[in-house]
């Protein structure tokens, strides 16, 4: 078995709370759960390329009285482009391709988030994260959180999951009872992909 790599962690080790904590109770309990990783490299990611000063540079102006709609456009636009543009840390990218090895296909999302980013390699699944956390830049992503204009920095879950998960009702009320709370559960292929809980991600 591989060692968990920096900032990607197999489920088992991965800690924390919300949807990960849940699959890994799911699992606990006997569940077939897809194999999935916790991958918390997104904050470092923003503090290494200093984004959250060229965001806040980039955004000035455009929250006042009213929402300039066109310098929100364009700071959007903007802001994706330097997400695009920066870079991981070569370890840390290194380290993201060892942990998939050999594996695939992929679908990259935040946890407790259905919509995510589809991969087939691991290089894939690497251009597949940088897109997901280019995607919080869209100017909806920015006025569903405004006022605050960076996102929480969430886990992302990559899952080897090759087509859409469907939600199953009885397994739902079976682990809702078992947890303890009320969750919704989504399989593919018989085995868990997603938990929905009221609490969030």
């Amino acid at each position: 078995m591989k060692e968990p790599q920096e900032g990607v962690a197999p489920l088992s080790l991965a800690g924390g709370e919300g949807e990960p904590v849940l699959l890994w109770r799911a699992q606990a309990l006997g569940l077939p759960v897809v194999p999935t990783w916790v991958v918390r490299l997104e904050e470092e990611f923003f503090r290494l390329n200093n984004l959250e000063e060229r965001m806040e540079r980039l955004f000035q102006g455009v929250f006042g009285v009213r929402i300039d709609e066109e310098r929100l456009l364009l700071a959007a636009e903007e802001a994706q482009r330097a997400v695009r543009e920066s870079y991981l840390l070569p370890e840390r990218a290194e380290a993201f391709l060892e942990a998939f090895r050999g594996r695939g296909p992929f679908l990259l999302r935040y946890a407790g988030k259905a919509e995510g980013e589809r991969a087939s390699t691991p290089q894939e699944a690497l251009f597949a994260l940088k897109r997901l956390w280019t995607r919080r830049f869209r100017v909806e992503a920015i006025l569903e959180r405004y006022p605050a204009l960076l996102p929480p920095f969430t886990p992302v879950l990559v899952q080897e999951v090759a087509g859409e998960v469907a939600e199953d009702p009885f397994l739902s009320l079976d682990l809702s009872r078992a947890l303890g709370q009320r969750v919704v559960a989504y399989t593919w292929q018989d085995q868990v992909a997603r938990i929905e809980s009221s609490r969030g991600g």
